[in-house]
């Protein structure tokens, strides 16, 4: 199901992908395994954010006080994520926050469940499941 509002507000895409600088400084303040207070939520609230949710999937930001932008979590960050929520350390760095593509979006067409695919017929493997990080609604 798409999340549709945070704290009573709407959700909406984002419309373009943003640049996010993360700084030693957020890597050493951050909380591990808390999507408000990690040391990307940090450099996403110094670059002008009031609110901000980072997730393994998704980043929630609220520049205003109407509504939060919907981001994808890109891959390098993911990984920073996981590893930092179990224990390691953040790696400074950029990150690009992309916006939702059409079939990502919160109301895209749906992919995947357990079905055969259509060019070998074989069912798709389950998915592994990533333990001991943080866990939300993306």
């Amino acid at each position: 199901m798409a999340l549709k509002e945070i704290d009573g507000l709407p959700v909406f895409d984002a419309k373009r992908p943003i640049k996010l600088v993360i700084t030693k400084h957020d890597c050493e303040r951050g909380d591990p395994k808390h999507p408000e207070s990690c040391a990307a939520a940090r450099a996403l609230r110094r670059s002008g954010a009031k609110d901000v949710r980072v997730h393994l999937g998704r980043v929630y930001a609220r520049q205003n006080d109407g509504n939060w932008l919907r981001y994808l979590t890109p891959r390098a960050l993911r990984s920073e994520i996981i590893a930092f929520d179990r224990g390691g350390s953040f790696a400074p760095g950029e990150y690009h926050l992309l916006a939702p593509q059409p079939s990502h979006r919160a109301k895209g067409k749906r992919y995947g469940g357990n079905k055969p695919s259509r060019k070998t017929g074989k069912k798709r493997r389950a998915p592994h499941i990533i333990t001991d990080v943080r866990m939300g609604p993306a």
